[in-house]
C-alpha cells in the first residue's frame, strides 16, 4: 500500500515516546517574528539570584489549614502531632516528618489570592502566570516557554537539551500549553514520568532512533513533493524539520541517557510514582548542565479532597498525600544542596528556585462530609533555593482571609506576582511588553489589569522573599 504523507507525521503516542517535543507552536497558526519587546515603564530591578527553576504543582489544591498555614479545628484528627518548628512555623510532624526539620530552608507566602475556583482555569493560571482570557488563550505562552525565549541568548553550543521541560503536565486539566505566539522551539517538552525512565533508560533508545531515522529520511524528500502536497503541509515544514534535528542532537548526547538513570534506593527516597519520579527527573535534567533551566512537575490532581480528607481507609487521603510530598520534596532539596552549582562555592540548590504551589486554596472549615471545598481568598505557596531567604513566613490569615498581606502592596499577591518573582530571580525584566502579538493586544509579562480577572493587581515581585 502506498504511504501517504500523514502516515509519516508523528502521532501523539510517538511524540510522547520521543519526549513530547513540540512540533509547532501549540496555538497560533501564523507567528509574528521578530517580536517587538520593550520595557513597559521603568525597567524592573531584577535580583538575578538563580539560574534554574523547578515548579511543583500540587494539583487539586492542598489544604493550607491542615498543612502550611495550620489552624486547629475540632474536626481534625488527634494524631497530627503539631509542633512549633525552629523557624516558628507550626507543622504536623505526622504529615511532614522531614519538612518539619528543615523549615529554616524554606519560606511560606500564606496570602496568595486566587482569581478562579475551577481547576482548568486555576491550573492555566499556574502554568502561564496570568488569568485565563479565552480571546487570548491561543497566543498566550506558558511561563516556561517565555523563560526559554528570554534565556535563549545564554544558551551555549554544548546545550543540546531544550530549556523547558515538564513532567506529566499533559495529564492535567489544562494540559501542556506550549509556546503560544512564540516560535515552536520554546515549547515545553512534556515527559511522562511513569514511562520515560524505561523508554530512554531501559535500553530502548535504539527503537526511538529507528523511528527518527525513518521520519528524517522521509522529510528529506519533502523538496520532491508536488505543489499540492507541499501546500497541505504549509508553513510547518520548518518546525517539523527543526523538531527532528533537535531530537537527533538530544538522543545522540550521552548526557541524555544518564538523565533516566536512577536506583531503587533513590526511588524509595523520592517515591516511585509520577510525583517522585518527576522530581528525580527534574533533578537530573537540571544537574546534567545540558541546557535545561526550567522543569514543571505535575503532581497528578491528588489534592482535590472534598470528602473524608483524613480517612485512613481511603486510597488517597491527607496522610498519604502529605507523606508522599514530604519525602520527595525534602529529598530534592537535600540532593540539590549536595551538588555543586556552576559558580564557585554555590550548590545547585543555591542556583535553583523551587516553588511548590497549588492552583487555589481550600475552605477554612471542614465540611459535613469531612473534606474541604475550593477557596480562592487565600492559599499558601512554599519557596526555596535560588536566592530565596529561608525561614520566612509572609502574610497571615484568619478564617480563610488575609489579615496581613505580608508585603508592601495593599493587594494580596497572586500567581502573577509569583511569576514576577521567578522572572526577577532568573534576571528577567518582568516589566517588559511584547507589542506585535497576533491579536494586536500588547502582552505584558506581568499585568496590572488582567483580561479575564475581575480586579486590578500589582505587577511587582514578592520582594520579601529575598530580603
Amino acid at each position: 500500500m502506498k504511504k501517504r504523507l500523514m502516515d509519516f507525521m508523528p502521532h501523539r503516542r510517538d511524540v510522547l515516546k520521543l519526549g513530547g517535543m513540540a512540533l509547532a507552536s501549540t496555538w497560533v497558526d501564523q507567528l509574528v517574528w521578530p517580536l517587538k519587546v520593550k520595557a513597559a515603564g521603568n525597567p524592573a530591578k531584577v535580583r538575578n539570584t538563580a539560574k534554574n527553576l523547578i515548579v511543583i504543582e500540587l494539583a487539586g489544591a492542598i489544604s493550607p489549614y491542615d498543612c502550611w498555614d495550620y489552624k486547629e479545628q475540632w474536626k481534625q484528627p488527634k494524631d497530627l502531632d503539631v509542633r512549633k518548628t525552629p523557624s516558628g512555623v507550626y507543622l504536623s510532624k505526622t504529615l511532614f516528618p522531614q519538612l518539619s526539620d528543615i523549615t529554616d530552608k524554606v519560606s511560606f507566602v500564606r496570602t496568595v489570592r486566587g482569581s478562579e475556583l475551577v481547576h482548568f482555569n486555576g491550573q492555566y493560571h499556574t502554568q502561564t502566570g496570568r488569568a485565563l482570557a479565552p480571546p487570548l488563550a491561543r497566543e498566550t505562552p506558558a511561563l516556561g516557554s517565555l523563560i526559554a525565549y528570554e534565556l535563549e541568548s545564554k544558551r551555549r553550543e554544548s546545550d543540546t537539551f531544550p530549556t523547558y521541560f515538564s513532567s506529566t503536565l499533559g495529564s492535567g486539566f489544562a494540559g501542556s500549553l506550549g509556546a503560544g505566539f512564540l516560535p515552536a522551539r520554546f515549547s515545553g517538552v512534556d515527559l511522562s514520568a511513569l514511562t520515560v525512565f524505561d523508554t530512554f533508560g531501559g535500553g530502548t533508545g535504539d527503537a526511538a532512533n529507528k523511528v527518527l531515522q525513518e521520519r528524517w529520511g522521509f522529510l528529506g524528500g519533502l523538496s520532491e513533493m508536488v505543489e499540492g502536497e507541499r501546500k497541505s503541509l504549509g508553513s510547518k515544514e520548518t518546525d517539523y524539520r527543526a523538531y527532528y534535528q533537535d531530537a537527533f542532537r538530544v538522543l545522540n548526547d550521552p548526557r541524555w541517557t544518564k538523565v533516566f538513570q536512577t536506583s531503587d534506593e533513590e526511588k524509595k527516597r523520592y517515591g516511585d510514582d509520577e510525583y517522585g519520579l518527576g522530581l528525580i527527573l527534574a533533578k537530573n535534567l537540571i544537574s546534567a548542565n545540558a541546557g535545561t533551566r526550567v522543569v514543571h512537575v505535575y503532581d497528578g490532581n491528588r489534592w482535590d479532597q472534598h470528602t473524608q480528607i483524613f480517612d485512613r481507609n481511603a486510597k488517597v487521603n491527607h496522610y498519604v498525600n502529605c507523606l508522599r510530598f514530604d519525602k520527595g520534596y525534602v529529598s530534592l532539596l537535600k540532593d540539590l544542596e549536595k551538588m555543586p552549582g556552576n559558580e564557585p562555592g554555590k550548590s545547585l540548590l543555591d542556583e535553583t528556585v523551587i516553588l511548590a504551589t497549588s492552583e487555589f486554596g481550600r475552605t477554612p472549615e471542614i465540611n459535613p462530609v469531612m473534606g474541604r471545598h475550593h477557596w480562592r481568598f487565600a492559599y499558601t505557596q512554599m519557596w526555596a533555593g535560588g536566592g530565596i531567604k529561608g525561614g520566612r513566613v509572609i502574610g497571615s490569615t484568619k478564617d480563610g482571609y488575609a489579615v496581613d498581606n505580608g508585603w508592601q502592596h495593599k493587594e494580596q499577591p497572586q500567581m502573577d506576582n509569583a511569576a514576577a518573582t521567578i522572572y526577577s530571580a532568573l534576571g528577567i525584566d518582568w516589566h517588559k511588553r511584547i507589542e506585535n502579538t497576533p491579536s494586536g493586544r500588547a502582552y505584558d509579562y506581568v499585568q496590572t489589569a488582567p483580561l479575564g480577572a475581575n480586579e486590578f493587581i500589582s505587577n511587582d515581585e514578592i520582594a520579601e522573599l529575598f530580603v
